[in-house]
């Protein structure tokens, strides 16, 4: 994954439950066009961006179809769960339209700005193999977890981790009836978003 801004070099994923739940929702609204096809789902949290990768790979192919979304984002607005659902929305739609049409899109195939819903965000298309990627980088040397944390500003880093991590973790004992709640309306959400006409993105 290359990220749009060329500051953004630390990055911190998404936290595995919440990539996972993302998964969950692309899995069950797509049910359809995954009997032969993996999801791959990939996002980064940079100082100033928000990166989210949806893989489409059929099985028996080296190509992987990647929807890629990235928005700006401020630390001191704490607001990277809003901006992770709109980038997931974004995705959502590319991919939608995308399978419509039987793969004959034209997704540009580098970072363009575009107006979704309302707000400002960046869309790109490329077929890169994220298993073939993982490969590569670590015949390169480049180990996943030395791309987390870069060792100046480390304290400041794993603040904004640590609170990251508590507002998207599973919810504890007296939260989860609510937490579940949310979740349903966002997976209703979401399947309401791509029932409806597919959005023009470009």
């Amino acid at each position: 994954m290359n990220p749009r801004l060329k500051t953004s070099k630390k990055w911190t994923a998404f936290p595995k439950e919440y990539s996972d739940q993302i998964q969950s929702v692309f899995t069950e609204n797509f049910a359809t066009y995954l009997k032969n096809a993996e999801l791959i789902v990939e996002g980064r949290i940079y100082p100033e961006e928000i990166m989210l990768r949806v893989g489409y790979h059929e099985k028996n192919r080296l190509a992987q179809a990647n929807f890629e979304v990235s928005m700006n984002y401020s630390q001191e607005k704490q607001d990277a769960i809003s901006k992770i659902h709109s980038c997931v929305d974004a995705a959502a739609s590319m991919m939608l339209e995308y399978l419509e049409n039987d793969s004959e899109v034209d997704f540009p195939y580098t970072w363009k700005e575009v107006d979704f819903q309302g707000q400002k965000l960046f869309l790109q298309f490329n077929t890169e193999n994220s298993s073939l990627e993982a490969e590569a980088n670590k015949l390169l040397g480049i180990e996943e977890d030395t791309l987390l944390v870069d060792e100046e500003d480390e304290s400041e880093d794993a603040l904004a981790r640590a609170e990251l991590s508590e507002e998207l973790s599973p919810p504890r004992d007296d939260d989860q009836i609510e937490s579940s709640d949310q979740d349903d309306q966002d997976s209703e959400e979401l399947s309401a978003s791509n029932s409806t006409k597919k959005k023009t993105l470009h």
